[in-house]
């Protein structure tokens, strides 16, 4: 221990020496002799104190949070030590809208770890262009997400590279980078690896042509579609009054396949599509408010779907525009986030599970997309998902009050959002909540649950994911329409889909045929390889 010497071994000479010395300062010195004595007394006792009330806030966070003892050990220690550890890989909340650099160095050696932008440093080792400078010039970039995830509490938001054998290694122990691969050279490595196939891709390329067609002349989308230049498809949405959630779900699509306002085949229409959300943005008390008029159901879905789709849309091409509306965004949900730790149709309800799930991507998104966010906004949608749970956190309910009857669908998306909460894949409720998505498997009438059930067995991997894979793919190429003006979309086959109609099923089996690429698992043992060549993934 560091706070404490032995003496044990001093000599009686030694020992009498500073007896006299101490002797002679009392007979000597004018100040009061027990000066000394009552200051070290008064030091010991406020150390004492300060010890004890760290030890009994230790074992009340323990009670009350339910923090691994792990991570409550490292906070007690660090402060101890007087050493400020991060409590996740998010700090705290960035509004500013200055432009923060986003290229890469040309080389890191010598660098502050924490000035490197860990995003732009994957993005421009896969990206392929002509003539680009990569920060290795060799054939591929590997991506290791980590094995394991870490806890909130030891989670370090910083970017690592090495060289070995003339390939880049980047790690993170954050989530990663999980844009990466959207990029062509991305797309040629990952879909096929990850259990796509050349008719899935060609069925999203179908898709993304037919919202093209439907895309209005002011940029914008809409539920109700047949409203567009000569359309006779069937199955309308009822919402045509929410043009700035329709164009969000189409935004989402487009982005999922790699198409920026910058790059891709769609250019066009996607910037169109952007600025037409960045209009549609209301200033309110504490942030943008993307909702607008809108009441009921569709506000907070609505806000979080123009969230999604802004922040990707900003971390794929660090377009300084968007950053204002990005940051605006997450301010009006920190500051709208109810004392329970959800959100549902207006500002100061309790939440229900549908809602936060939403939010939660955007907030994510926003913070992949270099926008920092309050670690107490994670930790209020943690309590809410625990206040939903069932079966030991396996089984998720649409509300607190129906906690006692979980479905499929806010199973899936709870299950989701503990993924991005770094639930690891020892956790007993995630590990059960699997096996429950698994033996349940996707369902032809809920495309809503079929969403978010792919992506937590996506991201879980294994058996389970190749099982669902091979069904929730399969079905959705043989059910997408090949005739006349509905060629590429999809009829809707959700419970609740006649709200969005056409667009809104079309938007969501785009999303979900993307998904080997779209993000990044979570939950990797293997390292994944981008190959900075696409002509090279066809070689392997």
């Amino acid at each position: 221990m560091s706070a404490g010497f032995n003496r044990s071994g001093e000599t009686s000479e030694s020992a009498a020496a500073r007896g006299r010395t101490r002797f002679r300062f009392k007979a000597d010195s004018s100040s009061p002799p027990k000066r000394e004595t009552s200051w070290k007394t008064i030091c010991a006792s406020a150390s004492v104190s300060i010890a004890v009330h760290l030890v009994i806030l230790l074992i009340l966070s323990l009670i009350y949070f339910e923090a691994p003892a792990r991570a409550a050990f490292d906070h007690f220690y660090s402060l101890l030590l007087g050493n400020e550890l991060p409590l996740s890989d998010e700090l705290d909340v960035d509004l500013v809208t200055e432009v923060e650099p986003a290229g890469a160095p040309d080389a890191i050696s010598g660098q502050d770890e924490e000035a490197i932008d860990p995003f732009a440093m994957i993005v421009e080792s896969v990206e392929l262009n002509p003539g680009q400078k990569t920060l290795v010039g060799e054939k591929t970039a590997i991506i290791r997400p980590r094995a394991a995830m870490t806890s909130p509490a030891t989670s370090v938001n910083k970017s690592k590279e090495t060289k070995k054998n003339g390939v880049s290694q980047v790690a993170e122990d954050g989530h990663g980078d999980h844009f990466a691969g959207r990029t062509a050279a991305g797309k040629a490595g990952l879909l096929k690896r990850m259990g796509g196939s050349d008719a899935s891709e060609a069925a999203v390329a179908r898709g993304l042509v037919w919202l093209k067609n439907h895309q209005f002349p002011d940029g914008s989308w809409n539920f109700d579609h047949i409203h567009g230049p000569e359309c006779n498809c069937t199955m309308p949405g009822r919402l045509s009054n929410n043009p700035n959630g329709a164009t969000a779900m189409a935004l989402l699509a487009f982005l999922g396949a790699g198409q920026t306002h910058q790059e891709g085949e769609y250019q066009s229409e996607v910037r169109r599509g952007i600025q037409y959300l960045l209009k549609g943005g209301t200033p309110v008390g504490k942030g943008i408010c993307f909702y607008g008029n809108l009441q009921g159901p569709p506000t907070y879905y609505t806000h979080g779907l123009v969230t999604i789709a802004l922040s990707e849309a900003f971390a794929m091409t660090h377009d300084a525009e968007l950053r204002p509306a990005v940051a605006g965004a997450i301010e009006f949900l920190v500051a709208t986030q109810h004392t329970q730790g959800g959100w549902r149709y207006f500002p100061g309800q309790p939440g229900d599970t549908s809602v936060v799930a939403w939010e939660l991507m955007a907030l994510k998104s926003a913070q992949f997309s270099r926008i920092k966010v309050p670690p107490k906004v994670f930790g209020g949608i943690d309590r809410f998902l625990g206040s939903v749970a069932s079966m030991r956190g396996s089984q998720y309910a649409y509300m607190p009050e129906r906690k006692s009857n979980p479905t499929p669908s806010m199973t899936a998306a709870g299950l989701l959002c503990r993924m991005y909460l770094d639930w690891n894949e020892t956790s007993g409720g995630l590990r059960a909540g699997v096996h429950f998505l698994d033996e349940h498997g996707p369902e032809p009438d809920d495309m809503y649950y079929n969403y978010y059930a792919t992506q937590v067995l996506h991201h879980w991997g294994g058996e389970e994911w190749n099982r669902w894979n091979r069904v929730m793919r399969d079905h959705l190429i043989n059910t997408q329409i090949r005739r006349t003006h509905a060629d590429g979309s999809w009829d809707v086959a959700d419970r609740h889909g006649n709200m969005g109609g056409r667009l809104y099923m079309t938007s969501l089996a785009l999303l979900t045929l993307e998904v080997y690429y779209r993000h990044l698992p979570l939950y990797q043992r293997d390292r994944i390889e981008i190959p900075l060549n696409p002509a090279a993934a066809d070689t392997k």
